[in-house]
């Protein structure tokens, strides 16, 4: 509901000081120098603590209220003769702070109205435009009187007070200053962190740090009024009967509580409670709810526990349509040096398939010691499993890794060693072990292709123990120790299992002269094998050592330009690479771990085409290449990039990644790469692999984006490899209907350093809820299958105070199957972003290139104070 205004920040009672007034109120004025006698309490809630400050820093006792009656009478005396047709000349004066029993003070109070009188130790009374500040709070009203008998203070007509860019307005304020109880009529509120505000009918000050508000209406919606002069409706609405809230416990409960979207009611509640700050608090989340083409409507009621400040869960039952009745819990921990996270989804009688479906996923982190130690021991904990093969096709919505039908488990330790000493320098050494499994879910449908539906199993490590370490002597000397034991086995009985001893050392020096630098590196590289189980023609043992030596050297040189418009700074950066490595037969060894590397511009300058222990390739070749850069001279962004690269066999490579024939081809392919972002608003990144043995283009993908401004960007990219794919996928959001700035207006924006703090199409906070209509989506189509892979396509409406969404998402489980699932969500902003339905913000996110959220998650709607068109100057 409200959040507690900041308490003021404790200052010494500051002096009076006069006014350029008349004489009198100055000389009575100067006298006021007392505290206040009405201490206020901590915590209030915005409405009590304007309302308090209004009243409790006119209540002064005494010779306080004596000395203000005579101001009053001075400055009527004083301004009589020169305009006795006139009122009485503002009298305005300051007054220090009260001292109160605690830690936070007050600033000092400046006091305006245009005439006071009273009777010493009796009554007090201000009238005509009565104007109280202090620090950012402002507090006016027509008619202030204060009693000393009952220690009451009543302000009336037109009661309004501003602070921090919160508005409280209402005809009728009356509280008792000693016990801090009373009641504000008919207020009206507005609240600048959320951009929201409402009205009550009456709210009760029930002592310190408590009230009660009756029937009151909250929304983030300003509509225009009525032809005929009445009040809008709202398009969204909360309304309640009765709320209390209590500051000291930083609660509050609503009463009769009723959520209504265009007058039809969404959520109701008999009483509900919430927090009054940013604690978590026990109760049930809105409910979510979506369609899915293989489980039909679903529907998700999740109740939020908070067990305590570190640890919170989640339980969620489920129904769906066609699949029955179900529970997705998760519960979450924070201790000091340790996290975690278990989530278990469960369906006891699943009437589709007639068995119980599941999927539990763990993942635990911590450390060991403290985290400015020398010494580092960390460990992660990861389980994950599903009951049955068809689970990624069934439940493909619920995304519990980044592969689908391939389930990672493991345990890792790792204990790193910093600055110490081994005779080599100062170095890094870390010890490390684990264990790792998988679980491979099949395609089990009649229908799939064995050739693509099958999954290699890997091979599971039982376990991995090893060490790595890295030392620097004085004179720039590096030298590198790597060893490790791996036990392999595999979940397939056809499959090669037993141990590998991997070891490796290098020793590296880099020089520098001028703008060459040199790296020459040797390195020894050792691998054992003691197998339990051979395949045919294999060794069951064997050790095998091999020594690669490389020379890696480049050059950069710079030149300053312009393209346009922009001052650039454009690099000519070549690189040439001589690896040599001997031949050593290696055919009847099994590949654990090894595969051959991709085809990028980190792999062709690497000294081994394998990745993984198992493989070492021969080789004698200097790979050769050259990139161009264009670097932004203010920023150092890079705008442009070209590079061309590629290797020369001086010798036949026996041992071929692709192929079990020798490679004979002198000249590699042609590693091609541009990408820029010099035009604006446009980026394009390519990478091409091409034959020029064949002459032709084995495999590449180029991207190219368009992107004009907030929430509006183009992309499309293309995806070639030859004989196995052929694909172009489309992205975009859009607006394309509503309020919408003009394209050039966007366009110079999206140019600005101030992109993030600019804010074109938002409406005002006194505007009326107007909309914008955005289209978002992603299309993957197959062209060599003639089919769309994987879709996700929506629509946006941003009304200003609400936003609704409904998005398709379509995946391809295969290549006759594919299960659609339509999300529909809105989001009622200024009631902490209440979301109802299925949230596809994060579908949307990790499939639409460049997406941006309509707003951002966890901000208010604007900068208090920033937006918000109410102040009292």
């Amino acid at each position: 509901m409200t959040p507690p205004l900041n308490r003021p920040r404790q200052t010494s009672p500051a002096r009076v000081q006069p006014s350029a007034h008349p004489a009198g109120a100055r000389q009575a004025g100067a006298r006021v120098r007392s505290r206040l006698s009405a201490p206020l309490a901590s915590g209030w809630t915005p409405v009590a603590l304007a309302c308090a400050w209004a009243v409790a820093q006119a209540g002064w006792h005494g010779a306080e209220a004596q000395a203000l009656a005579e101001a009053g009478a001075a400055a009527q005396a004083a301004t009589a003769a020169s305009a006795p047709s006139t009122p009485a000349s503002r009298m305005s004066f300051s007054l220090p702070a009260p001292r109160m029993n605690r830690r936070d003070g007050k600033l000092p109070l400046f006091f305006e109205a245009d005439s006071m009188d009273g009777t010493s130790g009796e009554r007090t009374h201000a009238s005509g435009s009565v104007r109280l500040r202090q620090g950012e709070m402002r507090v006016r009203a027509d008619d202030l009187v204060h009693t000393q008998a009952d220690n009451t203070a009543r302000a009336r007509g037109n009661v309004r007070i501003t602070s921090n860019g919160n508005l409280f307005t209402g005809p009728e304020l009356t509280l008792r200053l000693d016990t801090l109880e009373g009641n504000f009529i008919r207020p009206h509120f507005w609240f600048a962190r959320t951009q929201a505000g409402g009205q009550a009918e009456l709210v009760e000050f029930l002592g310190e740090n408590r009230l009660r508000a009756h029937s009151t209406r909250y929304s983030s919606c300003t509509p225009d009024d009525e032809p005929d002069g009445t009040p809008g409706r709202p398009d969204w609405e909360l309304q309640t009967s009765q709320v209390d809230l209590d500051f000291d416990k930083s609660e509050g409960e609503a009463k009769n509580a009723v959520i209504r979207f265009m007058g039809v009611p969404l959520l109701a509640a008999p009483s509900l409670t919430f927090p009054l700050d940013n604690q978590r608090k026990s109760g049930f989340l809105p409910p979510s709810f979506y369609f899915d083409s293989a489980s039909g409507f679903e529907l998700s009621a999740p109740y939020y526990w908070n067990i305590a400040p570190n640890r919170d869960a989640t339980i969620a039952p489920t129904l769906s349509a066609r699949r029955g009745v179900g529970a997705d819990l998760e519960f979450r921990y924070m201790e000091a040096q340790d996290t975690g996270k278990l989530r278990v989804f469960g369906l006891p009688d699943d009437k589709l398939r007639g068995s119980t479906r599941g999927l539990i996923d763990f993942t635990h982190k911590g450390s060991l010691g403290k985290t400015d130690a020398l010494a580092q021991t960390t460990y992660d904990i990861k389980l994950l499993r599903a009951s049955d093969d068809n689970f990624w096709k069934d439940f493909s919505h619920i995304q519990f890794s980044t592969t689908p039908r391939l389930y990672d488990s493991h345990a890792n330790v790792e204990t790193t060693l910093n600055q110490r000493y081994w005779g080599l320098g100062n170095s890094q050494t870390t010890f490390y072990g684990s264990v790792q499994s998988w679980q491979t879910l099949r395609d089990l449908s009649p229908p799939s292709d064995p050739t693509q539906s099958s999954i290699i199993t890997p091979y599971r490590r039982e376990p991995q123990m090893g060490f790595r370490s890295r030392s620097v002597n004085d004179s720039g000397v590096v030298f590198g120790l790597q060893g490790e034991f791996n036990r392999f086995g595999n979940a397939d009985p056809t499959k090669v299992v037993g141990n590998r001893l991997n070891a490796n050392a290098i020793v590296e020096r880099p020089f520098t002269l001028g703008g060459l630098n040199v790296l020459p590196r040797a390195t020894l590289r050792g691998v054992s094998y003691d197998l339990d189980k051979v395949a045919d023609g294999n060794r069951r043992s064997a050790t095998i050592v091999t020594p690669t030596f490389s020379l890696d050297s480049g050059f950069s040189m710079e030149r300053s330009t312009s393209w346009f418009g922009r001052d650039l700074i454009q690099t000519l950066e070549p690189r040439v690479l001589y690896v040599y490595t001997p031949y050593h037969r290696q055919s009847d060894l099994p590949l654990f771990d090894s595969a051959p590397r991709d085809f990028n511009q980190y792999a062709i300058y690497t000294d081994n085409a394998y990745t993984g222990g198992d493989r070492i390739s021969d080789a004698n070749q200097v790979t050769v290449g050259v990139q161009s850069r264009l670097l932004d001279s203010k920023t150092g962004t890079e705008a442009l990039r070209l590079g061309i690269a590629q290797k020369v066999l001086l010798a036949d490579q026996r041992i071929n990644p692709l192929d079990s024939k020798p490679v004979t081809q002198r000249l590699s392919d042609l590693l091609l790469q541009a990408s820029t972002s010099v035009i604006p608003n446009w980026s394009v990144d390519s990478t091409v692999q091409y034959s020029a043995q064949n002459r032709q283009t084995e495999q590449g993908a180029m991207t190219v984006r368009y992107y004009p401004g907030t929430w509006r960007t183009v992309s499309a990219t293309y995806r070639y490899t030859r004989a196995a794919s052929e694909q172009v996928e489309i992205g975009w959001q859009w607006p394309f209907a509503g309020r919408t700035p003009p394209l050039q207006q966007v366009m110079t924006q999206a140019t600005s350093p101030d992109l993030l703090d600019l804010n074109p199409r938002r409406a005002s906070a006194g505007g009326a809820c107007g909309g914008t209509w955005y289209t978002v989506g992603r299309i993957t189509h197959s062209m060599r299958d003639q089919r769309i892979i994987n879709s996700v396509v929506g629509v946006e409406y941003d009304a200003g105070c609400w936003i609704g969404r409904v998005v398709t998402e379509r995946v391809a489980l295969g290549t006759s199957k594919a299960n659609t699932r339509v999300m529909f969500q809105l989001e009622l902003l200024g009631l902490s972003q209440l979301a109802l339905g299925a949230n596809p913000l994060r579908v949307l996110k990790q499939n639409v290139p460049g997406y941006r959220l309509l707003r951002d998650e966890g901000k208010p709607l604007a900068q208090p104070g920033n937006t918000t068109p109410y102040s009292d100057e």
